[in-house]
């Protein structure tokens, strides 16, 4: 049986109530090249000096300063952050990655002149690094003193899916495995994660204990860990479903009580890189781990783990081995893979408290890659979407969008160091111009051709992060743009150059980005040449780029809105020989996305109702496009080069999701 993996432990900053000498708050935003140092005090970014210094690589502090990372936790809980919390943090000299630098991490500086400061990463554009901050009291904030524990967010241990960002699908379920975010909550000692053998886990450990209350009922969840900042426990399965109360008291001292959403199926799944996105936690049925390079065969059994199927009473969610009540067929439960109805021969309690199980069958008709989309549908219930590696035969796994297999994947992902060296280009042809907005004409959106040069992490490379094969979807939660997340920093290649018979275009000299000039499109049916002079960090070389001729056309642009519990199929004609159809929406402030990917050659795509229940009902954006498949660029200090074409991104603006 797969041992019990909790989601590594991510130390939060969280309130505690007491009082705050009435300094007013400094909030700033600041822009760091790399090479730039950036003094909190004054909010000056320089050449010398400073807190903090980011050499492109890493921010580090300086001059007795102190750093403490907090993770990507985005801006619902930088909003939530109080003095007390950063007084209450331990602050070191250890520097801050810039591959944890993505937007939405949020971390605490401890100045050289003793101020505190709560800052999030709005930006990562291409080697800069864009900072929103505040900081508390202008100057020195007293010091803090003994406080009451403080409650700032729950989420269920991995879906991960934020609360406050308005997903339909958020929710904590009896008898599911949730984590609590606060200050005070528990002993400053590393938390420890305790067996659920015989006597079973206890609802007060270290003198941390919970109470929920659901209409006149309150239960006391069985704990797993305790820390200052995070609790992780199982929700009884006597909880009542509805809108309730949460209190943690430690050491004799009840938090405030904070609200709870308390609903009766919430599935969440495991991943690889414990973020609720990219590789799902995937075995076989002797526990082995799929991987890009020991993939899923289609038609084989395979166990997904995670929690939040919802209450089994016949537990008692505290003592190992719990019993194994099949709840698929009493719950309705569904597992799509790939898009596909999957068959669920088990779906219920594993043997450790709070953990589920799903047993079920790859279906054959599935189109194999090293990312196919995993999603776990109750009722309207969805899990967060994350993917899989499938093959036909096992092995390592083959994934045409990108041109990668498993192996290469594999090795770049556990390239050492931590950095993939990448150059893309993307050579764009004009946008159709005959795309209307329901409700009125729009200008259609479009980017123009350009080519990067960057370094990416390796393991969110490895991971699939944000990405899935050819017939599948995947949902983007808020605060996860896409690209910044995998960049570390710009790449030094010269001078690129673009020529085709009678026409030469210089994309510039970097490094990092390099873009055509404004509104250059390239046209079907002609060869470039893609050349680059060398530079710094990736040498010469030169690609030839045969553009192919073709129409693509969107042939259901009359689709005036779609309805989420119902799917959508969106058709077309056309599009690169042997390339990808795109489609990408996002709707809800903050913004929930989704993308899907098929072959050219399918002629429709199909957005499942089980992608489409993740996200918020409103206005949004739906936008069609192509790309060829991709042509490869080698050249030395690249660990992985391509370039591909692509064109008709059609876009809809405000378009309506029911």
């Amino acid at each position: 049986m797969l041992r019990l993996e909790l989601k590594t432990i991510r130390l939060a900053f969280l309130a505690v109530a007491l009082h705050i000498p009435a300094w007013a708050d400094q909030s700033g935003i600041a822009t760091l090249q790399p090479d730039t140092f950036l003094n909190l005090d004054t909010g000056v970014v320089s050449q010398s000096g400073g807190d903090v210094f980011f050499d492109g690589s890493k921010l580090l502090p300086q001059g007795g300063a102190g750093l403490y990372n907090l993770g990507k936790v985005g801006s619902q809980i930088f909003k939530s952050i109080r003095a007390q919390q950063a007084m209450s943090i331990f602050y070191s000299a250890v520097p801050i990655p810039a591959g944890t630098l993505v937007s939405g991490d949020v971390f605490g500086i401890h100045t050289r002149s003793g101020s505190y400061v709560k800052a999030i990463v709005s930006a990562t554009n291409y080697g800069a690094l864009t900072l929103k901050y505040t900081i508390f009291g202008s100057a020195r904030v007293a010091q803090a003193t003994t406080g009451p524990p403080a409650i700032l967010a729950l989420q269920n241990n991995y879906s991960w899916i934020p609360a406050g960002a308005g997903m339909p699908n958020y929710g904590i379920t009896p008898g599911s495995i949730f984590v609590i975010f606060g200050a005070g909550l528990g002993p400053s000692a590393p938390p420890v994660l305790q067996s659920s053998a015989s006597p079973g886990l206890q609802t007060t450990l270290d003198q941390t204990s919970i109470a929920v209350t659901v209409g006149s009922t309150t239960v006391s969840p069985a704990i797993y860990y305790t820390s200052a900042t995070q609790v992780a426990a199982v929700l009884p399965s006597t909880t009542p479903v509805g809108k309730g109360t949460i209190t943690v008291t430690y050491s004799g001292q009840p938090s405030a009580v904070a609200p709870i959403t308390v609903v009766a199926n919430a599935p969440g799944l495991d991943t690889l890189a414990q973020t609720g996105t990219g590789l799902a936690a995937v075995t076989d049925i002797n526990g082995n781990v799929y991987g890009v390079a020991n993939s899923a065969k289609s038609g084989s059994t395979v166990i997904l783990w995670g929690s939040g199927i919802g209450a089994d009473t016949n537990n008692d969610d505290r003592l190992y081995p719990q019993t194994q009540d099949n709840l698929a067929g009493i719950l309705g439960v569904q597992v799509f893979i790939g898009g596909i109805s999957a068959t669920v021969q088990y779906a219920g309690r594993s043997q450790y408290p709070g953990l589920d199980q799903y047993n079920v069958v790859i279906p054959a008709s599935v189109t194999p890659g090293c990312f196919v989309s995993v999603v776990v549908q109750i009722g309207s219930m969805v899990s967060n979407a994350v993917t899989m590696p499938i093959s036909a035969n096992g092995g390592a796994c083959s994934d045409p969008m990108t041109g990668l297999n498993g192996t290469q994947i594999q090795t770049l992902a556990s390239k050492p160091g931590g950095a993939v060296n990448a150059f893309l280009a993307v050579l764009y042809g004009a946008p159709p111009s005959n795309i209307a907005t329901p409700g009125g004409s729009f200008p259609n959106g479009y980017v123009d051709t350009f080519a990067t040069a960057e370094a990416w992490s390796a393991g969110e490379f490895g991971n699939g992060y944000e990405y899935v094969s050819q017939g599948s979807c995947t949902v983007v939660p808020p605060g996860q743009p896409p690209f910044p997340n995998s960049y570390l920093r710009s790449l030094g290649a010269g001078t690129i150059q673009l020529t085709s018979p009678g026409q030469s275009v210089n994309l510039g000299s970097g490094p990092g980005l390099y873009p055509a000039p404004n509104n250059f499109t390239v046209s079907p049916g002609v060869t470039y040449t893609l050349s680059g002079s060398g530079g710094a960090d990736v040498g010469k070389f030169s690609a030839t780029v045969a553009v192919p001729s073709m129409q693509f056309n969107w042939t259901n642009q009359t689709l005036t809105s779609i309805t989420r519990s119902q799917g959508a199929t969106i058709t077309w004609t056309g599009g690169y020989p042997n390339g990808t159809v795109q489609v990408f929406g996002t709707v809800g402030d903050p913004a929930v996305q989704f993308y899907c990917h098929a072959p050219s050659s399918a002629g429709q795509l199909t957005i499942p109702s089980s992608i489409l229940l993740a996200l918020p009902a409103g206005l949004g954006d739906l936008s069609v496009g192509t790309v060829s498949a991709p042509q490869p660029i080698t050249a030395t200090g690249l660990d992985i080069g391509f370039v591909a074409a692509a064109e008709s991104l059609a876009i809809y603006s405000f378009f309506p999701f029911r």
